[in-house]
């Protein structure tokens, strides 16, 4: 006994000596004096203190470290030793007792030491120190005395019986749930397909169920499963309330889920201002698109004229004062959408933005050059035209591409940055005035009369379908070769969308007027002797009586051959006198 007085003197005058530094040195909630602060030492910081938990429940604060403990460890120490004390239950709750050690106190749970504070702690609680350590010990007696009646068997035991109780409420309560799910899914999966026999619904009851049931039963499922979270976490909360281990926790998380669901009430509740502007830009929004729509309706159908302003610019700049108006829109709505200033929002904008300046080079190149292709009414919806080597008709002229029909009903996708850098030839915009000119050439050679070649091709064009004989078709002579004369043909049509066939039609006159009137269409590249050769006239353009020549020969004497170059000479003599 004497050497355990010994050890316990000897225990107590380090602990006086801890006690007494700590009164003696700058606490941790302390700042520098006046006379010494300096400017950046103005502010002082706070030190909101160490909790000492018991159950996951804070109970007291402890602020300043004692010698070598800092303050995690004294909460760690005193929360062992309330344990401790609670356990042992041959002590009572009045034994606990506060004892003034002059320049700090100390709580005893009989003859153990709890723990001490000092005037560092009283400083940073803004407290007199006598007052708090009374406050700490009567916390302390409270906190045994509920630990001791909750810490039981029996409690333990009935806290196991209602968590058992509560499992089988919620399995019963999820089993029947997801019945009645799979019941009302079945039910409305077979009401919805009622619908899909009949391709145009008439009454709107079946138009409304159609396009709604989809959205509708989509909307179901995420509720039922927000439900079935909802009730997970009653139950987690409940179970975990039943135990005293778990059950501060369990408060933890529903005030948490409550001032959540308060928070998001309350910004709900705050955000109706900014949603009210937001509809109200709604709706001057969708007034001024329709009254864009009404007043470019009005000038494309020719009810109002506007000096200098085509009626086919009328939809294209609608569409882009619609696009004008709609970005205004999003501008003005931008800044009162919720979390528009948030840092998050704010980075995936900038974000959209860099991806779609990087990816849409090429696409607004082409957007710009169809804005300026409708301006310049270089052609329209149904116009012939040849743009590059593709010919065809316009069948679709949008603001990123240009598409055509070929006369090979093939669909050519052109970009409009391709069809503003080349050329387009557009046929049918003269042929609604005057005709345009389709033109071919036909090589002839020499021996036929140049008249007679002109007559018959004007006669083969005014003889074929959908050539105009006002104006009148006229032939060029556009070249006098070496061997034979190019004729060029041109005739006037209105129609030329039938290019393929237009040509096709006047190649076959031609060829059948040139027949009937005896006259070759060759171009000859040598001279060849036409004795004894047949014609290239085709038979049935030949007379009945027609034969094919036979090659001759004819032989001449010596002396008829002199005679005739005496008299060459003769005539070669002569000519000079008679000059003379």
């Amino acid at each position: 006994m004497k050497d355990n007085s010994n050890l316990s003197e000897s225990r107590r005058f380090l602990l006086t000596c801890c006690f007494c530094l700590a009164a003696f040195s700058s606490g941790a909630c302390q700042t520098k004096p006046a006379d010494t602060a300096t400017p950046n030492d103005s502010i002082a910081i706070e030190n909101t203190g160490v909790p000492v938990e018991i159950d996951g429940k804070p109970i007291l604060l402890v602020y300043a470290p004692v010698g070598a403990l800092t303050a995690q460890e004294r909460a760690e120490a005193i929360q062992h030793r309330i344990i401790a004390l609670a356990t042992q239950r041959n002590v009572p709750t009045d034994s606990i007792h506060v004892v003034d050690r002059g320049t700090w106190s100390e709580i005893f749970g009989g003859s153990d030491r709890l723990m001490g504070v000092t005037e560092t702690d009283a400083k940073c609680a803004e407290r007199p120190r006598t007052e708090l350590a009374a406050e700490y010990a009567e916390v302390i007696r409270q906190v045994v005395k509920q630990y001791r009646e909750e810490h039981t068997w029996r409690r333990f035991f009935w806290s196991l019986l209602y968590a058992v109780i509560a499992t089988g409420v919620l399995a019963s309560l999820l089993i029947t749930f997801f019945v009645v799910r799979r019941n009302a899914r079945s039910k409305l999966e077979q009401w919805v397909a009622r619908t899909e026999g009949k391709a145009h619904p008439f009454s709107y009851a079946l138009r409304l169920r159609r396009y709604v049931g989809p959205p509708f039963s989509a909307l179901l499922r995420v509720l039922f499963w927000l439900f079935i979270l909802g009730l997970i976490q009653v139950y987690a909360t409940t179970v975990l309330r039943f135990f005293p281990h778990t059950r501060y926790t369990s408060h933890r998380i529903t005030n948490w889920m409550f001032s959540e669901l308060a928070s998001f009430a309350s910004t709900l509740v705050g955000y109706i201002p900014n949603l009210m502007l937001v509809v109200l830009i709604g709706i001057a929004t969708s007034y001024l698109v329709k009254l864009n729509q009404y007043v470019f309706a009005e000038i494309r159908d020719g009810k109002v004229e506007i000096r200098g302003f085509y009626p086919e610019w009328a939809e294209p700049t609608a569409k882009l004062v619609r696009f004008f108006i709609l970005v205004a829109a999003a501008i003005a709505i931008f800044p009162y959408l919720p979390g528009s200033e948030s840092p998050a929002f704010k980075g995936i904008s900038v974000f959209l933005g860099v991806l779609f300046s990087l990816g849409s080079t090429s696409a607004v190149a082409h957007a710009v050059a169809g804005t300026i292709l409708t301006y310049m009414r270089a052609f329209h919806i149904g116009d012939f035209v040849r743009i590059g080597g593709d010919v065809g008709e316009v069948v679709e002229k949008t603001l990123l591409v240009t598409r055509i029909r070929t006369q090979k009903h093939e669909i050519v996708t052109i970009p409009n940055g391709t069809v503003l850098g080349g050329v387009v030839v557009n046929y049918s915009a003269e042929a609604r005035s005057n005709g345009v000119i389709f033109h071919t050439t036909v090589t002839i050679g020499y021996n036929a009369p140049w008249r007679q070649v002109h007559e018959l091709l004007v006669s083969a064009a005014l003889a074929t379908p959908g050539i105009l004989h006002d104006p009148n078709p006229f032939v060029l002579q556009t070249a006098l070769n070496d061997f034979y004369v190019a004729y060029e043909l041109n005739v006037y049509t209105a129609n030329p969308n039938n290019m393929q066939e237009s040509y096709s039609l006047l190649h076959q006159n031609i060829q059948d007027r040139f027949n009937e009137a005896g006259v070759e269409i060759n171009s000859p590249h040598y001279t060849s002797l036409r004795d004894g050769n047949r014609v290239t006239i085709p038979d049935s353009h030949l007379p009945r009586d027609y034969r094919s020549p036979a090659f001759t020969v004819r032989t001449e004497n010596l002396s008829d051959i002199a005679d005739r170059r005496r008299n060459q000479d003769s005539a070669a003599f002569e000519a000079p006198a008679r000059s003379a």
